[in-house]
């Protein structure tokens, strides 16, 4: 009924007994190469790693700065970036399938209207940054809220990069993409982040699990949807005023945002 396609990206330890390569194989390696998730910290993401430690635009001492660059070391030595996402073309513009019945309330609706094609993806920088910043904190706690900041920063990037990949590649079929809009963001529930991971098998592919709590593991994971449109899409930012956490938001209570 419908055209689905999965596509999972991982360091490959694969192996064939008969010696033949799938050739679905061949093209999802071929995919991977739009893909640069390498992506690491570097001096440049300081000024974000500051706002997601709630520094509001203050000026940093030379200390501060020396620890955040350590930390943003320490990060990205253990880090993994990986992803998954499937794809589906939709019967009717701006229709979820059946499969997809979680997703929820007016926003998403609103985001996908004009699109014919969705990209589900789940993104990670693996388990060892969660264990890094655990064993910072029985060493220095300073250290390891810095380091929570710093994976935080580069799952962002690293999704950054994923959905530039995704665009670059529609573009040149003269299609357009939505920004990704995740869980939690509108009216979406953050509830639904479970169906959402079995959806696309991040479990299985890239090792991503949600709590019995709701929390995703690893904790530096996002997942996120994506529109595809054959016509150009009216630019949408992501708002305060959209969100559902507007009122309790500690962002905003300080004076800064959740986004760039």
């Amino acid at each position: 009924m419908y055209n689905v396609k999965l596509y999972f990206f991982y360091k490959l330890s694969y192996y064939s007994k008969t010696k033949q390569v799938d050739r679905l194989l061949i093209y999802m390696l071929g995919r991977r190469e739009m893909f640069n998730i390498d992506v690491k910290l570097t001096p440049e993401d300081e000024s974000e790693v500051l706002r997601y430690l709630q520094h509001n635009g203050k000026e940093i001492d030379e200390n501060l700065h020396a620890q955040v660059l350590e930390c943003m070391d320490k990060i990205n030595a253990v880090a993994k970036p990986n992803f998954v996402f499937r794809e589906w073309d939709l019967e009717n513009k701006g229709e979820f399938p059946a499969e997809l019945d979680f997703f929820v309330g007016n926003s998403i609706k609103k985001h996908i209207k004009d699109c014919h094609k969705l990209i589900l993806m789940a993104a990670t920088i693996g388990v060892g940054v969660d264990n890094a910043i655990r064993k910072e904190e029985l060493k220095n706690v300073a250290n390891a809220l810095i380091m929570d900041s710093c994976g935080s920063t580069l799952i962002e990037a690293v999704c950054d990069s994923i959905e530039a990949g995704f665009r670059e590649q529609y573009l040149k079929e003269n299609n357009y993409l939505t920004f990704r809009f995740s869980p939690g963001y509108g009216d979406l529930p953050i509830t639904i982040q479970r169906q959402f991971v079995n959806v696309v098998n991040a479990t299985r592919r890239i090792g991503v699990n949600v709590s019995d709590s709701g929390i995703m593991l690893p904790r530096k994971s996002v997942t996120a949807i994506i529109g595809v449109s054959d016509q150009k899409l009216e630019t949408l930012k992501k708002t305060c005023a959209g969100c559902n956490l507007l009122k309790s938001c500690r962002y905003r209570k300080i004076g800064v945002r959740c986004y760039a």
